[in-house]
Parts: structure tokens; C-alpha cells; sequence
């Protein structure tokens, strides 16, 4: 019988006022950054910002791994433990990761028609992706939501404030990507301050077999995720001038509000739901999914009748093509929403079965957007079928192994 749940009711309230003023200093630099610089520079930094996004595949895999141990495991001491091989391990993959992403970036530099350095410096930020979600991880999973939300404001906060300074001396996007590594490597050292207590207790061994089995679904469903709502402005680069690729980045990255505006319903749901002595996970899910179905009920609905108003507050520019389309890169995030949900429902409960399945999804993508796109509704359209598509494979996927 379904009943309201005070803890996931309580943990995404928390959830969301702190990360939603994260996200909110997040599109403050977005706004500025769209005002400051040129329609054709924005369309870069939006694209440099989509391989960011990929790069957090990373970030949200790792913290869902470490979130759901950590809610397993009450011994301070194993934490440590966990929590020291995670950065040991996560040094030397960010090593491996950024020597193959510079490689990589020789070729994206050529087809995006970015210029190389800018993109290396933005592969740095793969040594935080590693590291920072180890901390936050174990935030989520013993349920520290007000430690975990402060720690994602500081570092949205450090970013748009050093952003204004850097851009308005010059240094364009450089400076707005420089100011998000800052960011993000501050705030990974004030994570382990936040931990102090787990860091000063006495180490035990811990058991981690099963996580590294664990891992591998995880990493496979956050892949797809991330990239259903993000190769959208990669694509839109290669296949459209630059002033009309900053057009599509301007609607994508508004609409994206609305992921990021309804993840923390997700990230308090995972760990109430994983919790084991939680016997009624399905009412947990059935709350999650009333509260982030009238958010986004809500979203949209503001959308489809002020797009114009919407767009000019982002950019500060009156820009028809994008706010023409703003609906369907929004219906397109909304459901890619409601999919990250159920997954993470599933994956919270060890429904792993048939996670490779997942990345056809992509491919699914990919081959729309690359066809469709003689304009931009009719790309916009492809990217809203595509995340149809997907929402199909959430609920039909991941069954019990």
C-alpha cells in the first residue's frame, strides 16, 4: 500500500535545497557566461562542458558504488579502509584516463574546431572525477545529505565567482574552464575535512569482493545515462555552423536545468532504498517517482509558454531559434529523468541483469542524431525520440540476476 516516506521525503528536501543551490550557482555561471561571451564562444564552452559531463560518469558511478557500501557498512574503521584503496586507485586511473583522453583530444580538436590546449586543460578535470566521488560517496551512503549538499555549493560557488573574474580580465572560455577546475579540486580537499572522523578512526580491513562485481553495471548505466544527455551538443558542433551549434548548446543547457534540478530526488532515494533493512523499497520508489513527476510536470509547463522570456533571461539575448525548439530538448532531459530514477531504483537493489544491453541505447542516439539533421527541430526531435527509446529500456532492463 503505498504511504508517504519521511525519509526520502526528508532526505530530497534536504537534497534539494542544498544541491539545488549548487545547481543554481551552476546555471548563474551559465547565465553569465552566455551574457559575457559570444554566442560562438558560449558553443564551445557548452561543448567543452558535454565532455565535462561524460567525464562525470566517473564522478556518479564511483559515488553510487561507494554509496551503496557505505550504507552496508557501519564500521568507521572499514570506511577508512575503503576509502583509501578508492583514492590509491583512483590517482592511478585518472593518470591512465587523462594520457588516453589527451590522445583522444587530438582528433575532437579537429571536429569540434576547438583549440587543443583548451581542451587538455579540460581534461584535467578526469582527476577529480576520480577522486571527489570516493568522499561524497560515503556522504551519501551514511546519509550526511547536509555534509554532501555544503560541499557541492562551495563548489559551484568558488567556480562562478572566479569564472566572473577570469572572464571579465580576458581570458574567455579559458578562464570559465579554469575556474571549474578550481572549483572542483577545493571542494575535494574540504570533502576530506567533512570526513575527519571516519579518516581519524582506527583502520580495519574491509571486504570489497563484491564491489568491483558491483562496478561494472553501475559504470555501463551511468555511461548511458550521461551520455543520452550529453552527446547532443557534441553532435550538434559537428553537424552545424558554429553560431547555429550555439544556439542548440543555449536551449540543451536551459533544458538540463532540469535533470540537474530533480537529481537530488535520486540521490536521496538510492541510499533508502539500498538500505537492507528497508522492506518496502517499491513505495520508496513510488515516492520518488510522485515527487520528481510534479517537478517536472511543473518544469515544462513554465517551458512551453514563456520559452522566449526563459532564453532571454539565459542569455540575455532574444534568440528565436533556440526558444523555438526549447520544448523538445526539455520533454527529452524530463525523460531521460524519469530513467535515471528507475535505474537507480534497480541498481539499488542489485538489479544488474542485461546492463550491457544499455549502451545500444546510445547507439540509438547517435544514429538519430546523425541522420536528423537538416535543422534544428528536426535534430531537437530526434534527441526527444532517442530518450523515448531509452525510457523503454530502463523499465525492461537491469531485471535480478
Amino acid at each position: 500500500m503505498f504511504h508517504l516516506n519521511k525519509a526520502v521525503i526528508g532526505g530530497s528536501i534536504i537534497l534539494l535545497i542544498t544541491i539545488n543551490i549548487y545547481f543554481a550557482f551552476n546555471y548563474f555561471f551559465h547565465f553569465a557566461m552566455a551574457r559575457m561571451l559570444s554566442v560562438a564562444e558560449y558553443g564551445i564552452l557548452a561543448s567543452l562542458y558535454s565532455i565535462i559531463y561524460i567525464t562525470a560518469v566517473f564522478s556518479e558511478s564511483i559515488q553510487t558504488i561507494i554509496s551503496k557500501y557505505s550504507t552496508e557498512e557501519d564500521d568507521a574503521g572499514k570506511l577508512k579502509n575503503v576509502l583509501k584503496k578508492s583514492a590509491k586507485k583512483a590517482i592511478q586511473l585518472s593518470i591512465i584516463f587523462f594520457a588516453i583522453y589527451l590522445l583522444v583530444a587530438i582528433v575532437l580538436s579537429k571536429l569540434m574546431k576547438i583549440d587543443y590546449l583548451l581542451m587538455a586543460i579540460t581534461g584535467l578535470i578526469l582527476f577529480s572525477s576520480f577522486l571527489l566521488p570516493a568522499t561524497r560517496g560515503l556522504m551519501q551512503g551514511r546519509k550526511r545529505f547536509k555534509v554532501l549538499g555544503f560541499n557541492m555549493v562551495l563548489e559551484a560557488l568558488i567556480k562562478f565567482f572566479m569564472a566572473l573574474i577570469l572572464v571579465f580580465i580576458g581570458w574567455k572560455v579559458y578562464g570559465a574552464i579554469i575556474a571549474t577546475l578550481l572549483g572542483v579540486f577545493i571542494s575535494l580537499a574540504f570533502s576530506f575535512y567533512s570526513l575527519r572522523d571516519i579518516l581519524s578512526s582506527k583502520e580495519a580491513k574491509s571486504k570489497t569482493k563484491g564491489i568491483y562485481k558491483y562496478s561494472f553495471p553501475v559504470f555501463i548505466s551511468t555511461l548511458t545515462v550521461v551520455f543520452l544527455y550529453s552527446l547532443d551538443v557534441i553532435l550538434a558542433r559537428i553537424f552545424f555552423s558554429p553560431e547555429i551549434a550555439g544556439y542548440y548548446a543555449i536551449a540543451s543547457t536551459l533544458s538540463k536545468i532540469i535533470f540537474f534540478g530533480t537529481l537530488p530526488v535520486s540521490k536521496a532515494m538510492f541510499p533508502i532504498s539500498a538500505d537492507s533493512n528497508n522492506k518496502n523499497s517499491l513505495n520508496v520508489l513510488l515516492n520518488s517517482i510522485l515527487i520528481l513527476g510534479c517537478m517536472l510536470l511543473v518544469s515544462l509547463t513554465v517551458i512551453y509558454f514563456f520559452p522566449d522570456i526563459l532564453i532571454r533571461i539565459f542569455s540575455g539575448k532574444y534568440i528565436p531559434e533556440a526558444s523555438s525548439i526549447l520544448i523538445y530538448p526539455a520533454i527529452a532531459i524530463s525523460i531521460v529523468s524519469l530513467s535515471n530514477l528507475i535505474i537507480l531504483y534497480k541498481l539499488s537493489l542489485g538489479n544488474t541483469k542485461n546492463y550491457q544491453l544499455l549502451l545500444i541505447f546510445v547507439a540509438v542516439e547517435i544514429a538519430l542524431l546523425s541522420y536528423f539533421n537538416d535543422n534544428l527541430v528536426e535534430f531537437s526531435v530526434a534527441f526527444m525520440t532517442s530518450s523515448a527509446i531509452f525510457f523503454w529500456g530502463a523499465i525492461f532492463l537491469l531485471d535480478k540476476n
